[in-house]
């Protein structure tokens, strides 16, 4: 390695001839390399400000989360929020949602919003439901969902773009706790395996941190922007595209949201949740987005679009296809975030449109017990990545932290054995080889980036990003690669994380 590339691979004897006297030789004594990782859909500046901000609702037990947020109303002074982040009903004892009974018994004076780990389903105590505006009369707005009891009254559950109508009275987050969280994040993504990230809804004030973090030292990831759908005008009109920035920071597309969550069980379906009429929802319309898709196709964006129901990923195949006919580009690269469900017809157009698909990879081992909502025969359709390599789409590494578990060797376990953390085996077609993991978490996410000559693979010329193993992940138990010790994280030749 010099100046931060890869300068020779090979043998001792290929090797010799760049050795000089200042060189510095580590012999990693049978370690294994690989290299760095990329996560090609996380969040990852907004998740380190919840980690500095909200309370971690990661329990077992409803009691458990409202002693945590008790915990935050005996530091909160008058007119303070509580928040919330990582619930998830299905963890906990209960296996239920939370209602605004559970967070009244925290706190009546103060507002409280604790949002899902999946993100897209919000739950409020009876003082933020007053300050939202809504009521039992209340009917449920464009793209949402207002969660109700038995008797037809509001019982605290926000779903989709239903909170729209918080936003603005949330806290701001100020330059610091965006600064403190932008290095707590990169702290832990790092000893995690990670050396690129894509973040994937990107403010404008976030950027305003990534660009300070770049300067002074605390960004020490690699970040590809997706910038949030709202900012799009400003980035056109300031004659930004896709592409703008550096090999540390780069702006890339932009970041739009059609249909509801996977783990939140909102994914807009053609075939109900099991037991159920339910077929989730569509956030966005057909013409939202195809006018949304038209106009930033145009100004030369890469465009990213949340898509995890079928009848959602129909709408932005539909889209796309629009996009390219009237306004061909060369290889737009535009991307499906999620693009969880899919099917032989989605395939194809994926393929014939070079569309890239961004799964998530952590859900099978995590989320398990998730899976029955969707049952058998479903689940050999969804985070399809054998599907994917055999159809000829290009498919990533992805997480969507916190919805997800980070970790990419979880990832990379998950889609090798398709099997969750209680043994069951879910969907077995969708099994890939660990090889076909690395590459999906390494040169194709690369590729989803436009990067694919610059990082992904160890080779003379590319940025010497790598990471050093404990074990040899092509030999190791393919059950336990989750728990291969992750001993250095390299960024340009410096380490960015050690054991």
């Amino acid at each position: 390695i010099r100046d931060g590339k890869f300068v020779g691979v090979g043998t001792d004897h290929d090797i010799e001839g760049l050795i000089g006297p200042s060189t510095r030789v580590q012999d990693l004594g049978g370690l294994t390399i690989i290299p760095g990782l990329i996560d090609a859909h996380i969040h990852v500046l907004s998740s380190g400000i919840r980690h500095v901000m909200a309370a971690d609702c990661d329990r077992r037990s409803i009691a458990e989360i409202q002693d945590e947020l008790r915990a935050r109303v005996q530091r909160a002074s008058p007119g303070d929020w509580i928040e919330g982040f990582k619930f998830d009903d299905t963890k906990t004892s209960e296996r239920r949602f939370l209602n605004r009974q559970d967070l009244d018994a925290v706190s009546t004076e103060l507002p409280i919003l604790v949002s899902h780990r999946a993100g897209h389903v919000y739950y409020l105590n009876s003082k933020a439901l007053e300050l939202s505006g809504y009521d039992d009369a209340s009917s449920d707005p464009p793209g949402g969902r207002l969660g109700r009891d038995a008797n037809g009254k509001l019982d605290g559950v926000l779903y989709e773009r239903a909170i729209e109508s918080l936003r603005d009275l949330l806290p701001q987050v100020t330059p610091e706790v965006r600064r403190e969280g932008l290095r707590t994040i990169c702290s832990m993504l790092a000893a995690s395996g990670l050396t690129s990230v894509h973040d994937a809804m990107v403010s404008n004030d976030q950027l305003h941190t990534y660009a300070e973090g770049r300067d002074s030292g605390d960004l020490t990831l690699r970040v590809y922007m997706l910038a949030a759908r709202q900012h799009f005008p400003a980035l056109r009109d300031a004659g930004m595209r896709s592409g703008f920035g550096d090999d540390r920071l780069r702006l890339g597309g932009i970041k739009m949201v059609s249909d509801g969550a996977i783990a939140a069980r909102t994914a807009y379906m053609s075939e109900p949740y099991v037991g159920t009429c339910d077929h989730g929802i569509e956030a966005l319309t057909q013409d939202e987005i195809t006018e949304s898709v038209l106009e930033m196709h145009r100004a030369g964006f890469q465009i990213g679009i949340h898509a995890n129901g079928d009848l959602a990923i129909d709408s932005v195949l539909n889209a796309y296809e629009r996009a390219q006919t009237e306004h061909p580009r060369p290889s737009p690269r535009h991307r499906i975030e999620h693009c969880t469900l899919v099917n032989p017809d989605i395939l194809s157009r994926m393929n014939r449109l070079g569309v890239i698909a961004t799964p998530f990879c952590t859900y099978v081992y995590y989320h398990g017990e998730k899976m029955a909502f969707y049952g058998e025969e479903r689940l050999e359709w969804m985070f399809a990545q054998r599907s994917f390599i055999d159809s000829g789409v290009v498919s990533t590494g992805a997480t969507d932290y916190p919805p997800g578990p980070f970790e990419p060797l979880m990832g990379i376990q998950s889609c090798v054995t398709r099997t969750d953390m209680n043994g069951k085996l879910w969907g077995p077609s969708q099994r890939i080889t660990v090889e076909e993991a690395l590459k999906i978490y390494t040169l194709n996410g690369a590729y989803a980036s436009f990067d694919e000559d610059r990082k992904g693979s160890i080779q003379p010329g590319k940025l010497a990003d790598l990471v050093i193993l404990g074990e040899d992940i092509t030999t190791a138990d393919p059950f336990s690669i989750k728990d291969i010790p992750i001993i250095e994280t390299i960024v340009s030749g410096a380490p960015i994380h050690q054991a």
